[in-house]
């Protein structure tokens, strides 16, 4: 979930306003211990405008609230910090100010009245479909906010809103047309397929420890620990249904099926049983901590592990990794008990030998061998496709209609080709390669326009909007200075 969160958080200018809004209902987070630089009343300065401590921390807990509502509640502060959430906090509010400042230079304001307004048309503080003070007010002593400084953020976000509105525009005919024609583009080709799989390398000793020799850099042994290992066995005693059922209230979200839906204490009872037992094994745990640590107990186990071996999850290994020789580590959970950990020592890589390294070196070499004639047999087939597969005209989703190519190589292939400015050549696939010539083009599809308009239209227009507002933002990153006084505390 983690690895999908990271590649997806990179948001278009359009997208990466901080909602004042949307933060109706988010709690508060902690966000770590910061320290000011010079300037204690405020984390930075953009233009002539101070941006606030308040201010990040409603934007930091606002973006916190949509991840964790995204991971289902799951969210905490470690995995906060590798999404750069509070990066990307300052940064929209960096964003945000650079358009204020801009705003202020040309005169656009919002008046009492549109955030007046734009407060009795918010859903949450509303009552049977109208404006209701009372809930306005409690919702906002739970948020621990105070009026005053709500509005004061409403207010920024709808000048936000209304100056980027001066840039947005409908998309004309001719760029509706042109964009329509980049996406549904057809092209009749003649193909053929090759596989890697079908290329036979012949190897010998000499090739293979010529390849070594180039590349002997690439193979190194893995950074090792010996480690000695105490465990403890969760409690055997059995909680009473008070306890289970008090412990399920409290850490519901923690017992979800494979779809992450939370499941009802009846399917989870065994689970919590679980997690009760090895909480009451916790203080024996942190006693055998202490015991190992001043050598009054011995371990029980002692190993030599390479770095991130699947036997310990990736949180232990971060901690051994960070430790140094003759460290113990607190308790960790593992395979559903407490382990107690000593590095005794740290192996560092070194450079393997041709026989350490033999098996890797003889599949790296099969493999770039096999890439380098396919690609040969790949453009030189090119020259002369009499013989190849005649398609149908083909557009970017057309991934069914290249057999035997699979799908995803389908759509790999058809990414590269639209892309490309030749007629013919030949497209570098994982493990295939697939000669090609352009026959026919259709730059426009008529019937497939009409049918997808509206969403044409509205990408069009979204497309548009992103590079006016790209554009203007890094106008005004050249035109306003920004100075940031925050620094997080080691």
């Amino acid at each position: 979930m983690i690895t999908w969160m990271q590649k997806h958080r990179k948001y278009l200018v359009v997208t990466i306003w901080i909602s004042t809004i949307a933060f109706v209902g988010a709690g508060f987070v902690g966000w770590g211990t910061y320290q000011y630089g010079s300037k204690s009343n405020s984390i930075a300065k953009v233009g002539d405008i101070p941006v606030t401590m308040t201010e990040f921390q409603n934007a930091y807990s606002n973006i916190y609230e949509q991840y964790n509502r995204t991971l289902g509640g799951r969210l905490d502060e470690a995995t906060a910090k590798q999404l750069g959430l509070k990066q990307q906090a300052l940064q929209s509010l960096i964003y945000q100010t650079l358009i204020k400042n801009f705003a202020a230079e040309h005169g656009i304001v919002v008046d009492d009245s549109e955030v007046q307004q734009a407060i009795v048309s918010i859903p949450a503080f509303q009552k049977d479909g109208s404006f209701d003070k009372e809930l306005y007010l409690s919702t906002l002593r739970n948020m621990r906010m105070k009026p005053k400084t709500f509005e004061a953020a409403l207010k920024d976000e709808l000048l936000v809103k209304k100056t980027l509105g001066l840039f947005d525009m409908d998309a004309t005919p001719l760029e509706t047309e042109a964009f329509g024609s980049a996406i549904f583009i057809s092209d009749k080709i003649r193909y053929r397929v090759f596989d890697a799989e079908d290329i036979e390398v012949k190897t010998d000793r000499e090739a293979l420890k010529k390849y070594w020799e180039q590349n002997r850099a690439k193979y190194m042994t893995p950074t090792r620990y010996k480690l000695s290992l105490l465990w403890i066995e969760p409690s055997s005693q059995k909680p009473d249904e008070t306890a289970i059922e008090e412990y399920y209230r409290a850490n519901r979200t923690d017992f979800t099926d494979s779809e992450g839906k939370i499941l009802p204490l009846e399917e989870a009872k065994d689970r919590v049983i679980d997690a009760l037992r090895l909480k009451a094994a916790k203080k024996s745990a942190q006693l055998a901590y202490i015991d190992l640590k001043k050598g009054k107990k011995a371990p029980e186990e002692s190993l030599t592990l390479d770095a991130n071996d699947p036997r310990f999850s990736e949180q232990t290994w971060k901690d051994i990794e960070a430790a140094t020789a003759h460290t113990t580590l607190k308790p960790k959970i593992e395979d559903d008990k407490y382990v107690v950990i000593r590095v005794e020592d740290v192996i560092l890589p070194r450079e393997e030998s041709f026989e350490e390294a033999y098996p890797d070196v003889k599949e790296d070499y099969i493999a770039k061998t096999r890439k380098e004639r396919l690609k040969e047999l790949a453009e030189s087939a090119s020259k002369n496709l009499q013989d190849g597969t005649v398609s149908d005209f083909l557009t970017r989703d057309s991934v069914d209609k290249l057999k035997p190519l699979s799908n995803d190589e389908a759509a790999a292939f058809l990414q590269k080709l639209f892309s490309s400015k030749s007629a013919k050549g030949a497209i570098l696939l994982d493990n295939k390669a697939v000669s090609y010539e352009v026959l026919e083009q259709k730059l426009l599809n008529k019937d497939k326009l009409e049918q997808n308009l509206a969403f044409i239209k509205e990408n069009t227009r979204k497309m548009k909007e992103n590079l006016l507002q790209s554009s203007l933002i890094k106008r005004l990153q050249q035109q306003y200075p920004v100075e940031i006084y925050l620094k997080e505390s080691e």
